[in-house]
């Protein structure tokens, strides 16, 4: 196995807290932040907190894991069994299919716990192509709320893709 990277996945437990606040502000800083209004980086940066992350594991949001060769590479995490609130990937890591492999372990988590049908999240503007690759469309609906943080609502729905 010269050469090749070992990639496994697991749900997040309350220890994993640290690793996931400094994976995720690390990737929110180098592709989020510079688009985002000062009321938008504060609220993004007070969610991405070891104290903040670790409360959301406790309270039952899941948090899905992919490490290569055991270092954290990629989250994905989903509140509600259907809204997807971190879709990220280290920034050396990304381009693997890692992003790919994270959403359809959380969609199939969803899927089985909860029988979710419909999946939503808020995508950053440079993270859009990733979405619509994972077959996310943009979500018109004048119902989704706007918050602080500048992000584009997006929607999958199953039965689009079956």
């Amino acid at each position: 196995m010269r050469g090749m990277s070992e990639l496994r996945f697991r749900l997040a437990h309350i220890d994993d807290a640290p690793a996931i606040a400094v994976l995720a502000r690390r990737v929110v800083r180098r592709w989020i932040i510079p688009e985002q209004p000062p009321e938008g980086v504060a609220v993004i940066e007070a969610g991405l907190v070891t104290p903040v992350i670790r409360e959301k594991i406790r309270t039952g949001e899941r948090f899905h894991l992919a490490f290569v060769d055991g270092v954290l590479a990629g989250i994905a995490a989903v509140r509600h069994d259907s809204h997807v609130f971190l879709l990220f990937v280290g920034t050396r890591h990304q381009g693997r299919g890692i992003a790919s492999k994270l959403w359809r372990r959380l969609r199939l988590d969803c899927m089985r716990r909860a029988g979710t049908r419909i999946f939503t999240l808020n995508a950053a503007r440079g993270a859009i192509p990733v979405y619509l690759h994972l077959g996310f469309v943009y979500d018109r609906d004048p119902a989704r709320r706007r918050g602080k943080v500048v992000s584009t609502p997006m929607i999958y729905r199953m039965d689009d893709h079956a």
